[in-house]
């Protein structure tokens, strides 16, 4: 839920893209962990997560939030795993296959230092 206050701030940075009319591609990097964040991010821009209708997301084949990437150390290891998504008409579109390709390593976007 977003709030008025200054405290306790959910953080997140985005990239977002045009794919098709009223259809945007969002690259989401949390920087806290609150629940529901990215969920609450898109709703207050206006960009409802497809298929996410708790959060007034319009009705689709699957919610079209998706763990693409994600990048850790874990006991002096880094871990970069990808797992692009293989099912959901909106994942399966030429435009979105097109982006995916372009957004492949999304640690490697220039994120604005924190």
């Amino acid at each position: 839920m977003l709030t008025t206050t200054q405290e306790n701030l959910a953080k997140t940075q985005f990239f977002s893209y045009s794919l098709l009319p009223n259809i945007r591609l969002f690259l989401l990097k949390p920087l806290t962990g609150k629940t529901h964040q990215l969920r609450v991010a898109l709703k207050s821009l206006s960009s409802p997560i497809l298929g996410d209708q708790l959060y007034t997301g319009d009705i689709a084949d699957r919610t079209y939030l998706h763990a693409y990437g994600l990048k850790f150390t874990f006991k002096e290891q880094l871990f970069e795993i990808q797992c692009p998504p293989n099912f959901g008409q909106q994942f399966l579109t030429h435009e979105f296959i097109n982006m995916n390709q372009e957004l492949a390593s999304p640690w490697l976007k220039a994120w604005p230092k924190v």
